[in-house]
């Protein structure tokens, strides 16, 4: 081999170990720029979730504390009957019956005197019945009337206290349900985070991926090189 061949061999060699740095050093800094990346667009995706269910646990808070505070301030019937139809709406509003005037039986006490009934109307005369023109009147259809529900004034607290635990329970539900979602959505993040660090790790840092990349081309110089003395002997 002339002088001349061994220094174009080393150029070979030297170009070809220089394409196997860049290629090694892309490689893995186009790698680690897509783990960078997936790893700050998952790392939103948490935050943000995060903040809302801070949000949402503050709200929620809010709210029991405000139905805890209805609860101890609302007490009597009155306010019960004023407040109770903006939480629990319904065809009619429950209202208070009036109450009923005491009587006595005494006469210039404070008591009205009993009032004598008017007399009777005098009922005219039966008519005989085979009478033309006298039959007799059309039976009056039975029609109930509507059951009608008293709320002793004892039961209005406990039903108010009810109304409010039941407020307290929906909110906490939809709270849970809000939650529930966000947390799916952060295990989602989760999932794709790991997924990238895996890939990159399957194709290891830069002198890993020089080491590989020279593996082959050694081995593809000697390939090389078996062949072109079989083809010259």
């Amino acid at each position: 081999m002339t002088y001349s061949a061994i220094r174009i061999a080393a150029w070979c060699a030297a170009l070809a170990i220089a394409a196997l740095l860049l290629h090694a050093w892309l490689a893995s800094h186009d790698e680690q720029m897509r783990l960078q990346a997936t790893l700050a667009a998952q790392k939103q995706l948490l935050d943000a979730a995060d903040a809302r269910e801070r949000a949402r646990e503050n709200t929620l808070r809010d709210t029991l504390a405000q139905i805890d505070d209805l609860k101890r301030t609302i007490s009597t019937p009155a306010q019960i009957l004023r407040a109770l139809p903006q939480y629990l709406p319904l065809p009619e509003p429950i209202a208070a019956l009036p109450l009923a005037m005491p009587s006595t039986s005494h006469p210039g006490k404070g008591i009205a005197p009993p009032v004598e009934p008017p007399p009777p109307r005098a009922s005219p005369a039966p008519s005989p019945p085979d009478a033309p023109g006298n039959a007799p009147p059309a039976p009056t259809p039975f029609l109930p009337s509507a059951p009608a529900a008293q709320i002793p004034a004892s039961d209005l607290k406990p039903l108010w206290e009810y109304v409010q635990d039941c407020r307290a329970c929906q909110a906490q539900l939809a709270a849970a349900r809000a939650n529930s979602a966000d947390d799916a959505q952060k295990i989602a993040a989760l999932t794709r985070e790991r997924d990238a660090a895996l890939t990159a790790a399957k194709g290891g840092t830069f002198w890993r991926r020089l080491r590989r990349n020279a593996l082959w081309f050694a081995i593809g110089t000697g390939v090389g090189a078996a062949a072109y003395g079989t083809t010259h002997r």
